[in-house]
């Protein structure tokens, strides 16, 4: 019998494990059902013939609404100097101070991922090697996890969306980083089209001149 009975122990054991591992995988199926319906609702909301920069703060909304993030920002890359530039900004840090604040190339994560083409997560931002800190000194913020992917567009990289600091110190995973992907290539085509009207106005200015004689 008490073979027996430690066989039965054991059996319970095992039962209740994989009972806790099945709630668990209903747990992150229902959350990646959650974010898909509300990622696919904020698409559908979006309006490609809105301004640019109303609709790009739009998605960084979404971005941080679907990976249940506290902060993010839109980083724009400047083509002349490679420098990545702070266009959007939402949570608790200073937007006004942070907006236009320049990274060194290639500096930080968000240098990586542009210099990489590759999305990233870095859930422990202080024993990443590529982790920037002039940011969260020079403005007094904290960061403690990151999930950030490339903005691109006509085979050139536009830019990143950066996300931080989950919610209740979660960390970031692959879906996460899979809705993120997919809200930065919604932004590639809203910058490609900003930058289109922008070579067509020029385009038009240049027809206009009158040169002399």
């Amino acid at each position: 019998m008490g073979d027996y009975d430690r066989y039965l122990k054991q059996e319970v054991v095992r039962l209740q494990e994989e009972n806790r591992s099945l709630h668990e995988e209903v747990a992150t199926l229902r959350h990646y059902v959650d974010a898909i319906h509300v990622l696919t609702e904020a698409i559908s909301q979006l309006d490609p013939t809105s301004p640019p920069i109303p609709l790009l703060d739009r998605i960084l909304y979404n971005a941080l609404v679907v990976t249940d993030a506290q902060e993010g920002s839109l980083l724009v890359r400047d083509d002349e100097t490679d420098e990545l530039v702070f266009m959007l900004v939402r949570g608790d840090v200073d937007r006004e101070e942070l907006l236009g604040y320049r990274l060194p190339p290639g500096q930080g994560i968000a240098g990586w991922v542009v210099r990489n083409r590759q999305p990233t997560i870095a859930n422990n931002v202080r024993a990443d090697e590529r982790f920037y800190p002039d940011v969260d000194d020079t403005f007094g913020f904290q960061t403690y996890s990151i999930l950030a992917a490339p903005i691109e567009g006509r085979s050139q990289i536009h830019g990143v969306i950066e996300v931080l600091n989950k919610h209740n110190n979660v960390p970031f995973n692959e879906i996460d980083q899979d809705l993120l992907m997919l809200l930065c290539r919604f932004a590639g085509e809203v910058l490609d089209a900003m930058l289109q009207q922008e070579e067509n106005s020029a385009a038009a200015q240049d027809d206009g001149v009158a040169w002399p004689e």
